[in-house]
C-alpha cells in the first residue's frame, strides 16, 4: 500500500509461466477458470509457515489446480534512502540476471525463458523486492536459479559499465520530463538533507564510484531474515514452502547491516515552491499535507474520506468540480501515502498555466466545503460499495496474490486481513469518517509544489 510521491503501480501477470503454457500442453485460462481464486473471495485459509530456523516466515494460499507458482520476497530497509551510497541499488537492479553461478548472462536468460521460470528485482526507496513465478513441473530449476541469483551472482566488470550507460541515458531523458522536475523539487526543498532527498538518478561521479564490491555487499547484507516477509500462492503445500524457506532462503543473513533512518519532521506552511519549465506547455502541482499511519483505528475512515474526496477517479468530488464542471484539467487526484519515515496526505493535477490559478482557487474552495460539510450517509454507502467491489481486482493473477499476501505480512496486517477486509470496510460508521474529516482534512496546512509550464 505504500506509494512514494507519484503513484508507482506494480500490477504483473505470471508472465514467465507464459512461455511454457502457451507453447506446451498448459491451457493458462482453463486452469485459473477452474482455480479457488476465480471468485475472489478468499473464504480459503491463508496459512502461515515457518522456517525450521524459526527465523522466516511466509504467508501461504494454496490452490493445487493451478500448476503455477508465484513467490514474493520483500526485504525491509533494502530501499535507496537506506543506502550510504547513491545508486547501489539502482545499478544492483539492472545486473541481477546478469549471470549467476555456472550460467553467464545469456544462458541464464535463456534457461529461464525455456523452463518459464520469471524472476524480478526491484528496489524502491524503503524496501526492495523478489518476485518468482515458475510452472510447477520445474520447480526444481526456479529454486536453484533464484539460489543462484542471490548467492552466486557473477556481477562482472563489463556487464556492470553497461548497466551505469544504461543509467545515464534514462536520467537524460528523466530530467527532461516535467514531472520528473516536480519530483526533484520536492527532494529538494521538502525533504532537503534527509535521505528521501536523494535524487532518483546518481550522478555521474556517484556512479563511476560504485563496484561490485559495493553490490556484493549490498545484496548480502540488506537481503537478511529479520527483514524478510514472504508471500506464496499456487500450487505448493506447506511442507513444500518450509522447504523453499529452508533450502533457498536459509544461508542469508541473520541480520541486516542497515541503519535507522534519521527522524525527518515534514513542515507545513502553506508555501509554494516554483520551478519554471518552458518546455511543457502543462504545469503540474502537488499538495502535500499529513497522513496517517497504516495500521492507526482511523485508517479506514481516512481512507473512506480520501476516496470520496479525490481517490475515486472519475466519480470524485475533484474531478467531478474540476474536470467535468470547469473542464480545467484532464487530471486530478488524492492519495494516501505511507513510507517508514512519512506518512502523507496528497493531491495531485495537471493543468495548463492559464487554469492553474483558477484550480488553486477552486480547490480551496473544495477542501473548505468538504471540512465544512463532511460526507452524507449516501456517500458512505456508495464509497462502501466501491472499494469492496474493486478489492478483488487486486488479485488478477498468481503474482498480484503472492504480493499481496507479502505486503499482509511486512505491514502487520496478519494473515486473516483478506477475510477480514471487506468486513472492515462495511463496518465503517458515518461519524468517524466526518470525525476524521474534522481532525486531519481541514487543507489548512499543506506544502505545495509547482512545476509551472510556458503560457
Amino acid at each position: 500500500m505504500k506509494k512514494i510521491i507519484f503513484l508507482s503501480l506494480f500490477l504483473a501477470l505470471i508472465g514467465g509461466g507464459a512461455f511454457y503454457y502457451n507453447n506446451y500442453y498448459f491451457n493458462a485460462q482453463s486452469i485459473l477458470d477452474n482455480s479457488i481464486f476465480k471468485e475472489k473471495k478468499f473464504s480459503v485459509e491463508v496459512k502461515e509457515v515457518v522456517s525450521s530456523d524459526n527465523k522466516i516466515k511466509a504467508y501461504l494460499l494454496e490452490d493445487k489446480s493451478v500448476l503455477l507458482v508465484a513467490i514474493n520476497l520483500g526485504f525491509k530497509k533494502m530501499g535507496n534512502a537506506y543506502l550510504k551510497k547513491n545508486g547501489v541499488g539502482l545499478v544492483a537492479e539492472g545486473v541481477f540476471l546478469d549471470g549467476a553461478g555456472n550460467l553467464d548472462r545469456k544462458k541464464l536468460r535463456k534457461f529461464m525463458k525455456e523452463k518459464g521460470i520469471k524472476i524480478g528485482f526491484d528496489v524502491g526507496r524503503d524496501e526492495a523486492g523478489i518476485s518468482l513465478s515458475y510452472v510447477k513441473d520445474f520447480e526444481n530449476d526456479a529454486w536453484n536459479v533464484l539460489k543462484d541469483v542471490i548467492y552466486k551472482p557473477h556481477l562482472k566488470k563489463e556487464d556492470i559499465n553497461l548497466i551505469k550507460e544504461q543509467i545515464v541515458v534514462q536520467r537524460k531523458s528523466y530530467e527532461e520530463n516535467p514531472e520528473s522536475k516536480l519530483n526533484k523539487l520536492i527532494s529538494k526543498e521538502f525533504f532537503k538533507s534527509h535521505p528521501y532527498g536523494k535524487e532518483t538518478y546518481p550522478s555521474d561521479e556517484e556512479l563511476l564510484n560504485i563496484t561490485d564490491k559495493d553490490i556484493r555487499n549490498y545484496l548480502k547484507g540488506y537481503m537478511a531474515k529479520d527483514v524478510i516477509s514472504v508471500g506464496v500462492a499456487g500450487s505448493i503445500d506447506e511442507a513444500k514452502v518450509k522447504e523453499f524457506l529452508d533450502e533457498v532462503l536459509g544461508n542469508l543473513e541473520e541480520k541486516t547491516i542497515a541503519e535507522e533512518l534519521p527522524k525527518f519532521s515534514p513542515i507545513y506552511n502553506n508555501e509554494v515552491k516554483v520551478v519554471n519549465d518552458e518546455h511543457s506547455k502543462q504545469s503540474f502541482v502537488l499538495h502535500i499535507s499529513q497522513g496517517i499511519k497504516r495500521l492507526d483505528k482511523d485508517f479506514y475512515p481516512f481512507y473512506v474520506a480520501d476516496f470520496i474526496f479525490g481517490g475515486s477517479g472519475l466519480n470524485s468530488i475533484l474531478n467531478k468540480e474540476m474536470r467535468e464542471k470547469e473542464g480545467l484539467t484532464y487530471g486530478i487526484y488524492s492519495y494516501l501515502s505511507q513510507s517508514d519515515g512519512l506518512d502523507t496526505w496528497n493531491v495531485f493535477y495537471s493543468a495548463t498555466p492559464t487554469n492553474m490559478e483558477k484550480i488553486e482557487k477552486k480547490l480551496n474552495e473544495e477542501y473548505q466545503k468538504f471540512y465544512e460539510n463532511k460526507i452524507s450517509k449516501d456517500d458512505l454507502e456508495l464509497a462502501k460499495s466501491s472499494l469492496m467491489s474493486s478489492f478483488n481486482l487486486r488479485f488478477a493473477s498468481l503474482f498480484n496474490i503472492a504480493g499481496q499476501l507479502q505486503v499482509m505480512m511486512a505491514e502487520n496486517l496478519g494473515r486473516d486481513f483478506l477475510e477480514k477486509r471487506q468486513d472492515m470496510i462495511k463496518d465503517i460508521k458515518l461519524e468517524d469518517v466526518n470525525r476524521v474529516i474534522s481532525q486531519k482534512m481541514s487543507g489548512k496546512n499543506r506544502a505545495i509544489f509547482v512545476v509551472n509550464g510556458k503560457n
